[in-house]
């Protein structure tokens, strides 16, 4: 008993001592993580969600200042890059590429005050919205092409 609770202050201060450093030297802060069951897993990410809204946690855990280390039983770390493979039946789903741009996508826009079906033809197949002046009016056929082509009105405040 008295022999685990020296591992466990040594641990400790092993663990304080090498933040200390790494916030004097800038280098990176490794934390042990246990995770030697399920349960221990969801504490670890539970604690990780908890931490996420602390100041600098992310950016540190992203540019590898903060890095963590499993450990297994009797205070063994593991090195997960060398540990064996183990085939894993697991559903790969991929994720679909998500085009992020800083310019907002170009919307369509009519400036006539009486708007025709004839005149939505120049509004491109795909289009989701148009923009039209705030006191312009549609006929009812143009109402009715766009609801069938599923295009939303967006009036402008001038």
């Amino acid at each position: 008993m008295g022999e685990d609770i020296r591992l466990l202050i040594k641990e400790i201060l092993a663990e304080e001592l090498a933040s200390l450093r790494a916030a004097f030297h800038g280098d990176a802060t490794v934390e042990r993580v246990s995770v030697a069951t399920s349960a221990e897993l969801s504490r670890f990410a539970l604690s990780l969600l908890d931490r996420a809204n602390e100041p600098g946690f992310a950016s540190a855990l992203r540019n590898g200042r903060l890095r963590f280390e499993p450990v297994l039983d009797f205070g063994t770390v593991a090195r997960l890059e060398q540990a064996p493979a183990v085939a894993m039946h697991t559903p790969v789903v991929k994720q679909p590429k998500t085009l992020v741009t800083t310019v907002p996508a170009k919307v369509p826009e009519l400036t006539k005050c009486l708007i025709t079906e004839r005149d939505l033809a120049v509004v491109a197949d795909g289009e989701t919205r148009l923009r039209i002046k705030k006191t312009a009016r549609l006929t009812p056929l143009a109402n009715d092409e766009l609801r069938r082509r599923g295009i939303k009105i967006e009036r402008t405040i001038e």
